[in-house]
């Protein structure tokens, strides 16, 4: 009788639309990258600032740019999708890339 029930219930289903909520703050990200491990897809937005180079001749710019050794990217998002939602996503980015390319 337990397993009827569980039949059952796994069964229903309810399309419920949804209602957007107001967006959060837009974040700066200019390096990101994807991975993929087989069930889903993680895709991580990162910032990452230069520092500022502030030397008054080209040879002290220099200097400070030789002392640079790394820059941090600091992530700003990381999502994780289903493999189907992703595709509809990577589509849409498509959609909108032929936009860009086109008024270039």
């Amino acid at each position: 009788m337990a397993d009827e029930n569980i039949k059952q219930q796994s069964t229903l289903s309810k399309v419920v639309p949804l209602s957007w909520a107001e967006p959060g703050p837009a974040v700066f990200a200019n390096v990101a990258y994807a991975q993929y491990d087989g069930k889903s897809v993680y895709i991580t937005f990162c910032q990452a600032i230069p520092p500022a180079i502030l030397g008054q001749t080209d040879e002290e710019k220099l200097q400070q740019l030789d002392k640079v050794e790394s820059i941090v990217a600091a992530p700003v998002i990381r999502l994780v999708m289903a493999p189907e939602n992703f595709r509809a996503v990577a589509e849409t980015f498509q959609k909108h890339l032929a936009l860009v390319v086109k008024q270039e």
